[in-house]
């Protein structure tokens, strides 16, 4: 009795597990993915280390353009300075050239929401 309860639960878990499903693959150049490799990707990685140095520099200057309306001067300098640098680096597909890259949709709620615009629940 404990080995058919034992293969009804194997059963159970095997057939009820995720599947993967088939993503279409596009061709991409093997010299355009070296060239990614060995020189976008580390100059993405500098361009959003300096880009972090250059927003944090200027956030003094950002909080006093952030006071008339529409009070969105960081959210813009950060996906300028930061975030397009940082998502071109780490989130773009290897071969892929768009600039700038925009992931097709986010798993995770945003951190800080535009002002004037209620939050999703």
């Amino acid at each position: 009795m404990k080995k058919r309860i034992r293969f009804f639960i194997l059963l159970s878990v095997v057939l009820t597990g995720p599947v993967a499903q088939a993503q279409p693959v596009e061709a991409s150049d093997p010299g355009f993915v070296l060239l990614d490799v060995l020189f976008y990707r580390p100059l993405g990685f500098a361009a959003t280390v300096v880009g972090t140095g250059v927003f944090i520099g200027i956030s003094p200057l950002t909080a006093l353009a952030s006071i008339p309306k529409p009070h969105d001067a960081f959210i813009k300098t950060g996906n300028i300075l930061v975030l397009a640098p940082g998502a071109y680096t780490f989130v773009r597909p290897l071969g892929n050239r768009d600039f700038p890259y925009v992931p097709s949709s986010y798993k995770y709620k945003r951190a800080v929401l535009d002002n004037d615009v209620p939050p999703k629940e």
